[in-house]
């Protein structure tokens, strides 16, 4: 079964849309120091979307995205997140991270985001692999996201050689959507799918909501190839 994993949700409403919708995992981007402002969710909204999620049986993302390992951390153990998703290119995780993750939220996983900008991506990743418990590899940096959120799609050859290469589950984002997914998966072989852009609603001044239609629609040609290519 392929993971479907839906990014940057806001409000507790369409969080609940999205899981019903057919996500597999949820990533949000808690209050920080760093992000879209109009993006980043107050942690009591936070803690009620996970909450939910957990009696769900879906699994909660925290997106880190500020430079500060003090102030990840903190999150991390202000919201207990099933993952917590480094996705900054300013901090990268390393193994002293993952040691200080793991004594503050031992039940947290650690997912290191990979950018995709050329066959040196696959190095990259099997030294991020040492020590995290999941890859996503994404397309673009932006000042405000770090690496994603670009709504560009990349060479999924270097993401099948990842794949290929690395013993941990490889969660594949960059522009992917119900257009696409498919391609991508019987492409690629992931463990998981991730959608953001595709599957989102964007207003003026930042504002973003799901696109619950187009979410459903993802979830599903998303199982659909899965099945097809005996995932």
């Amino acid at each position: 079964m392929i993971k479907k994993q839906i990014y940057s949700l806001i409000t507790y409403d369409e969080s609940v849309k999205t899981m019903e919708a057919g996500a597999d995992h949820i990533g949000l981007v808690p209050m920080q120091d760093g992000g879209v402002p109009a993006h980043r969710v107050p942690l009591e909204t936070v803690d009620k979307i996970f909450a939910e999620a957990k009696r769900r049986g879906v699994v909660t993302v925290a997106i880190m995205l500020n430079k500060d390992p003090k102030e990840m951390l903190d999150i991390a153990k202000r919201v207990r997140p099933d993952i917590l998703h480094i996705a900054g290119m300013e901090y990268t995780a390393d193994q002293a991270f993952r040691d200080q993750l793991r004594a503050v939220c031992p039940e947290t996983e650690l997912m290191q985001a990979v950018l995709v900008d050329g066959p040196e991506a696959v190095e990259r990743a099997k030294e991020y692999a040492k020590f995290s418990d999941y890859l996503l590899t994404d397309s673009g940096l932006a000042a405000d996201t770090g690496i994603g959120a670009s709504g560009l799609t990349h060479d999924w050859s270097i993401d099948a050689a990842i794949v290929a290469n690395v013993d941990i589950p490889v969660i594949i984002a960059g522009g992917l959507g119900p257009d696409n997914v498919e391609e991508c998966i019987k492409e690629i072989k992931p463990y998981g799918v991730d959608s953001l852009t595709k599957t989102s609603i964007k207003y003026d001044g930042g504002r973003m909501e799901k696109d619950i239609d187009k979410v459903r629609e993802f979830c599903e040609r998303a199982d659909k190839a899965a099945a097809e290519v005996g995932l």
